[in-house]
This record gives C-alpha cells, sequence and structure tokens, in this order.
C-alpha cells in the first residue's frame, strides 16, 4: 500500500470544501419523497424557490425522455403529470450533471463519459425494478445508478499515479479492479462515493448501493435488491461499451445478484438490446 497516496486521499475527505457539492434543493427533496405523507404541494413549493432549477426541470419535463406527450408549463403540472417520484428523477439528473459530465482522468474516461454511462445504468436499473415488479424502489435505483461511480470524481487523480501498481495487483491476486484500488491506495472508489453522500445527507439505501454496486455479496440484507439491480445494469453498461475505462475489463457478474433478482439470461439479453436505444435517448438530455 502507498501509505502517503492513503494521507492524500484521507485529506482530501476530511476536506469538506474538497468534495462534489451537491445542491442542497436536490437533497431537500430526496428526503421529502421518503416520507409517504409528503404532499405534491409542498414538493412543488420546494423546487419553486429554485429558479435556474425550475426551468431546468421543465424543460427536461417535456424533452422525449421523460415527456408523456403532453406539454407541461408548472412544476404543479409536472408533478400530477409524471409524478413525484419521476420528477425526483429528474431533479436528480439535474444536479448529478454538473458533477459527472467532466474528464476523469485516472479511468481514461474522456468528457461526458461517466455522465453518459450512469444515466444508462440508472435507466436500465429502473427497467429492471419495474421488470420485476418493484415498482416501490424503481426511482431509489435511477437515482442510485446515476451516481454509482461518483467516487471516481474524486479518487481519479490518485489512480492516475497508481495505476500500474493496482493493474499488477489485480493480476497477481486475481481480484477485481475496485478491490485492488483498495490494497494499493487504502481506499475504493466506492468507499469514497459513500463519503460524498454521507457529506449530501443522502437516505441509506442510496449509500449502500454507491458502497457495495461492484461487491452486492457484501451489501447489507435489507438492501440487497436495490444494490443488486444497479450492479447488474452497471455490468450490462460495461458489457455494452458504455463506460468502459482503465478498471473496464476487470468487472465480473456477481451470481448473488442474480440469484437475488431472479433475472434471466434473456431478461438480461433483451436489456442489452436496448442500449443503443437508451444512448439515442440520452443523447437528447445532454
Amino acid at each position: 500500500m502507498h501509505a502517503h497516496i492513503k494521507q492524500r486521499i484521507e485529506s482530501t475527505i476530511n476536506n469538506i470544501a474538497a468534495l462534489p457539492t451537491m445542491p442542497e434543493v436536490a437533497t431537500k427533496i430526496l428526503n421529502m419523497v421518503n416520507d409517504p405523507e409528503v404532499s405534491f404541494k409542498a414538493v412543488a413549493e420546494e423546487l419553486s424557490k429554485d429558479q435556474s432549477m425550475t426551468t431546468n426541470i421543465l424543460k427536461l419535463c417535456n424533452s422525449a425522455y421523460f415527456s408523456k406527450g403532453k406539454e407541461i408549463t408548472s412544476i404543479e403540472r409536472a408533478i400530477v403529470t409524471l409524478g413525484i417520484k419521476e420528477v425526483t428523477n429528474i431533479v436528480m439528473v439535474i444536479a448529478a450533471k454538473p458533477i459527472l459530465d467532466k474528464f476523469v482522468i485516472g479511468y481514461d474516461l474522456g468528457k461526458g463519459e461517466l455522465w453518459k454511462q450512469g444515466l444508462i445504468v440508472g435507466t436500465l436499473a429502473k427497467k429492471i425494478a419495474l421488470q420485476k415488479n418493484r415498482k416501490d424502489i424503481a426511482d431509489v435505483v435511477f437515482t442510485g445508478g446515476i451516481i454509482h461511480n461518483i467516487g471516481k470524481t474524486v479518487i481519479a487523480i490518485f489512480v492516475q499515479n497508481t495505476y500500474n501498481d493496482i493493474l499488477d495487483e489485480v493480476k497477481k491476486n486475481n481480484i477485481t479492479f475496485n478491490e485492488a484500488e483498495k490494497e494499493i491506495m487504502g481506499y475504493s472508489h466506492q468507499e469514497i462515493s459513500e463519503k460524498i453522500l454521507e457529506k449530501w445527507n443522502f437516505p441509506p439505501v442510496l449509500k449502500a448501493i454507491v458502497r457495495f454496486y461492484a461487491e452486492p455479496d457484501k451489501a447489507p440484507d435489507n438492501f440487497k435488491t436495490e444494490v443488486s439491480i444497479v450492479h447488474i445494469a452497471n455490468t450490462i453498461s460495461i458489457m455494452a461499451g458504455i463506460g468502459i475505462g482503465s478498471d473496464g475489463l476487470y468487472h465480473q457478474l456477481c451470481k448473488i445478484a442474480l440469484d437475488t433478482t431472479k433475472i434471466t439470461g434473456p431478461e438480461l439479453e433483451e436489456l442489452f438490446s436496448k442500449i443503443p436505444e437508451l444512448t439515442k435517448q440520452i443523447m437528447e438530455i445532454q
């Protein structure tokens, strides 16, 4: 392990200002929708306080990706037409884009690739949840899919400096890239993602998704389904060549995730076949 790298990472983690910032309104809305008693008027009122967010929400509500075919001209109409959870999905898309839509040098990802992959994973995860009659968690796995790699934006520079050592560790011990990150640097990008979400005061289920999506066998039992769904969605996207960076070849599909979701081979193939169509749709909201 490179002790000095670990110390530098810890210094970055402890420096709140150095971590990505999530708009306050996004965190508020995310926690509000977790309350089953919340009213759509309260959500609309909170969103309407942020003029920039309101403008972007209405823009996305009328995009081909989210539109239900009716023109939406207000936040209230958006919630009535699309539902609170779908509007929350839109809020998370808007809030996450500035954080993810950048070069991620250590992972050899060009500008926008991490963002594009997050949208693909989130969309696939939502489709899996609906396919398995888990509409109750569809919005959660969508959000988790978008931000599952958020830690890479913080740790990328350290990966760049230790990449050859990480790769040697992968090959020597036949472990995943994520496991090798921890062995060499003291932290994996998933652990950094969890630290970021703690800063944002995000719900425990989302922290579990970003922490364990690459290792669903280690996920807490109460969140294993959500974690497994995002794991499968991420693996499908990697297989399709979306978001393949320097670590792209070192991911494995976990059997426990397949058993937990009860997803079949034909269902995996069908999801894989949807990647070109999804990519086209996503380009409309770039």
